[in-house]
């Protein structure tokens, strides 16, 4: 069986004072919020009810986590 391609990178848009939207071609995928030193990876297609899915000390990693939520 063929290997999936890799999913494309997302577009990160600032959407208030350290909230990040990260979406896909079509949908928001989350949210990526900075909270102090630290990131805090959101799934979900709106923030009211985008759910937690990790926190990490870098910003590529809770990126990461947003889109293998997403995807998973």
């Amino acid at each position: 069986m063929p290997a999936s391609p890799p999913p494309e990178e997302p577009t990160i848009a600032l959407l208030r004072n350290d909230i990040y939207v990260v979406l896909a071609a079509a949908q928001t995928m989350g949210f990526v919020e900075r909270v102090g030193n630290v990131y805090v990876a959101l799934e979900g297609p709106d923030l009211a009810r985008a759910c937690e899915v990790g926190q990490s000390l870098s910003w590529d990693e809770a990126v990461a986590m947003v889109r293998r939520s997403f995807s998973g």
